[in-house]
């Protein structure tokens, strides 16, 4: 279970999160919503370790998230940039196992975790031995969170992991996420500003505004028992897609 309590940020003068309080529990996908600069990715940078809150605590499993090197949640949470963060210097293969390297696991164990994951994720493993530059954005994505699942996280925190792909791709994606998180069943925070990505992947769905949670809850709860304004409002902005007959020859 993680549990934010009285979180708050600032940047220079401006507030960024403002005394956040959250329960996760655990085995679940929870979803951060909202728009460009809300405090969606700053709270989960809070979450995973990369950044200090001004003050309030946030807590994993009893344990407190603190800024540290090494981490000491490190091998429990698995952390996903937004576009995947791989280096460019390194091919695919090394950059999902430089930390199990750092760490000394056994070439023979990395060998078999990288085949149980290049499967999980539908990577095909001769795309390994390539550069990021050399991968299609999917195939970056899948890196990326094969990198992230490598050391059997019981977390898996993802920030706008499909902002960067095209629809076709996105769905695909998409697609892949949703049958690794069932057949994972890790405790998931995923964050992005797509309402259609929130219903689809969120068990509940953190809805942010300047810095503030304006509900928490079911993508049902936010539909039909919405807390403020906005999130009518923030629901309601996303353009639907016209039918077929409406889009002329």
């Amino acid at each position: 279970m993680i549990t934010v309590s009285q979180v708050s940020k600032r940047y220079h003068d401006r507030s960024v999160l403002s005394e956040i309080n959250l329960t996760l529990p655990s085995a679940a996908t929870h979803v951060f919503l909202g728009s460009s600069g809300c405090g969606k990715t700053t709270l989960l940078r809070i979450i995973a370790g990369t950044l200090a809150a001004d003050c309030g605590t946030v807590m994993v499993d009893g344990i407190r998230v603190v800024v540290a090197d090494p981490c000491p949640l490190a091998t429990r949470l698995g952390y996903m940039t937004q576009e995947g963060g791989l280096f460019p210097h390194l091919t695919a293969e090394q950059n999902v196992t430089l930390v199990a390297n750092v760490r000394g696991i056994p070439a023979s164990e990395r060998k078999q975790r990288l085949d149980e994951l290049s499967t999980l994720v539908g990577l095909d493993q001769g795309l390994l031995s390539r550069y990021p530059m050399q991968l299609s954005g999917g195939q970056r994505q899948r890196v990326a969170l094969i990198r992230a699942l490598f050391q059997k996280p019981q977390f898996l925190l993802l920030d706008e992991p499909m902002g960067a792909l095209d629809p076709i791709m996105r769905r695909d994606v998409q697609a892949m996420l949703k049958q690794v998180f069932a057949q994972l069943r890790c405790t998931v925070i995923l964050v992005t500003h797509d309402i259609g990505e929130a219903a689809y992947f969120g068990d509940t769905i953190t809805l942010l505004h300047d810095g503030m949670v304006l509900q928490h809850g079911s993508f049902s709860d936010l539909v039909h028992r919405p807390l403020h304004p906005h999130v009518t409002a923030f629901l309601q902005a996303q353009r639907p897609v016209p039918q077929l007959g409406e889009l002329g020859p």
